[in-house]
């Protein structure tokens, strides 16, 4: 399940740390919805979130502190595999936040129009090429024990390709894939652009990508509609076809 939601603002500009107004505003709809439950579902633990979604803007423009656009309107676009009934459930409630302003930073304010159900493509082959969507990147991780911090890789970095089917394999497993589907997943080429994100006041490497991988078609299936590798709730990983092979 795919769709769009179209935003006026008071300013054409927000901090250039513009997820984190995204996931609160995500936080308040859900709290506000179903006396609060889906709130409950989805941020009491950890667990991994089934969505991803990115921000799609006219004439970008980044500045150290500043994300600027043209027109004083973003759109967001989310997308679910809706197993769990996902979709409905956020479409659900950011329909109740309709023409409300929701409060940014200096007087600033986002304020939520229309919500457009968009169409969602249907993977029928083993091979796709995929590329993320405008707005969005790939954050690949891998966690230290000892020091208890995320490492980050981008494509500049040597053995990107294989941390990156590492991921996908990894995120494959957790979403309960069996091992021999996991197994069946391949990463035949990468080609990207390194981009540095801030998040919450720490810079990720992260990388624009364009990508073939192979694998049961359900698997691709999954990582097209759920988006690929980490923090995909909150703004990365979303993903788009080039084309079956």
């Amino acid at each position: 399940m795919r769709f769009k939601l179209d935003f006026i603002t008071g300013q054409s500009e927000l901090n250039a740390d513009y997820r984190r107004y995204v996931l609160s505003f995500i936080k308040n709809a859900l709290s506000q919805s179903v006396n609060g439950n889906l709130l409950d579902r989805y941020y009491t633990d950890t667990h991994t979130k089934d969505f991803s979604w990115t921000m799609i803007v006219s004439k970008p423009r980044f500045t150290k502190e500043k994300f600027q656009f043209a027109d004083n309107k973003f759109s967001l676009v989310f997308s679910t595999d809706d197993g769990k009934q996902t979709g409905m459930y956020l479409m659900l409630a950011f329909l109740n936040q309709k023409n409300r302003k929701y409060p940014a930073e200096e007087g600033n304010f986002i304020m939520l129009k229309n919500i457009v159900q968009l169409d969602q493509k249907e993977i029928r082959g083993m091979t796709v090429r995929f590329t993320t969507m405008p707005g969005s990147s790939l954050v690949v991780r891998e966690h230290d024990r000892d020091s208890n911090k995320d490492i980050y890789y981008s494509c500049e970095d040597e053995g990107y390709p294989e941390k990156l089917e590492q991921a996908l394999k990894t995120q494959a497993e957790m979403a309960g894939f069996s091992e021999t589907s996991v197994g069946s997943i391949r990463l035949h080429c990468v080609t990207g652009r390194k981009v540095v994100v801030k998040h919450y006041g720490i810079y990720l490497d992260a990388t624009i990508a364009d990508f073939t991988v192979s694998g049961e078609n359900r698997i691709l299936q999954y990582f097209y509609q759920n988006g690929a590798c980490s923090r995909r709730s909150i703004g990365f990983g979303m993903l788009d076809i080039v084309e079956e092979g």
